[in-house]
């Protein structure tokens, strides 16, 4: 089959399999601005008003498993836009919460977003041939001066690799607008709207 015939039907499973995340996922990260991070960030999407009390977000080591750098959510609502944004310094207007520790490390690594009730939702990206996977389906690309983002907001398939791709301009708070391909280890990371190329 050729390649330009299966990314028409992975396209088309995706149209008619739609699926939207219950009440929160997580929705774009920015973990590695390049030599000294700042501005880093994870923002929410999800229900307008939704308290998060009893959320919180946590970092899983690739490396070794460990889990570290939580951060209690709790006191906070979602805004009334669907967004919350989660911000390692004020560089990020945007910003609901500011905290340090959200500068998650560089991949492989994964970050989690629990509630009282469980796991609601978990992205990992990087390599993981020799790391531990904590994310949906199978990772997405670890891409240096990139935000990852839904490709539409809210959009989850279960497999971050479909779900997530890389963002030109980082957008927390705001819709993800298109990006551009990025070359990753001799292959396109992704081209805005269609499915990342093997």
């Amino acid at each position: 089959m050729k390649r330009k015939t299966k990314l028409f039907i992975v396209l088309i499973l995706l149209v008619n399999s739609r699926s939207y995340a219950g009440e929160v996922v997580i929705n774009e990260i920015f973990y590695d601005s390049g030599q000294t991070d700042v501005g880093c960030f994870v923002e929410l999407y999800g229900k307008p008003g939704l308290n998060l009390d009893g959320y919180r977000l946590v970092g899983v080591n690739g490396n070794d498993g460990k889990e570290y750098n939580q951060i209690d959510l709790s006191g906070y609502r979602i805004r009334p836009t669907g967004y919350f944004v989660v911000a390692q310094d004020e560089n990020v207007s945007s910003a609901d919460i500011v905290d340090s520790k959200v500068d998650y490390q560089n991949g492989p690594d994964n970050i989690e977003l629990w509630s009282k009730d469980g796991k609601v939702d978990s992205v990992g990206y990087g390599n993981f041939e020799k790391a531990t996977f904590t994310g949906e389906g199978t990772p997405t690309l670890d891409l240096l001066g990139y935000s990852i983002g839904r490709r539409k907001d809210g959009f989850d398939s279960n497999d971050n690799s479909i779900d997530f791709v890389g963002l030109a301009i980082p957008s927390p708070g705001r819709p993800n607008w298109p990006g551009v391909g990025v070359e990753r280890e001799g292959k396109i990371a992704f081209v805005w709207g269609s499915i990342k190329q093997n």
